[in-house]
């Protein structure tokens, strides 16, 4: 049976595979990861982030954000994701560290608790 870590990362994973429109990064383990390239605002609840990330989208329950890490930090789009989901902690995270075009570009995939 998968825990619910494991059923996050295998559901982002179908899910960016999904996305029309793509952009390849690759991960810290020399593979490679997608991330999404559509821009969602009623995804992004917390102003600090409006304008900073680079892509926010949703499939089911999964919302996954997109960013450059140059341009924002992990933990304000932690902070962000539990804005979204109702308060600290709430936000259940997969990371996926990368980098696009010699930049650091992340993506946050999480599910609300």
């Amino acid at each position: 049976m998968l825990g619910p870590k494991s059923f996050l990362a295998l559901s982002a994973a179908g899910f960016l595979a999904a996305c029309a429109q793509t952009a390849a990064v690759s991960t810290e383990g020399g593979g490679s990861a997608v991330a999404p390239a559509v821009l969602d605002a009623a995804l992004i609840l917390d102003a600090g982030l409006a304008g900073r990330l680079d892509a926010a989208s949703q499939s089911g329950n999964a919302v996954v954000y997109a960013y450059y890490t140059d341009v924002i930090s992990d933990t304000q789009v932690l902070n962000g994701a539990d804005i979204y989901c109702g308060g600290p902690g709430q936000a259940v995270i997969n990371l996926t560290r990368g980098e696009n075009a010699g930049r650091a570009y992340n993506t946050m995939a999480f599910t609300c608790r």
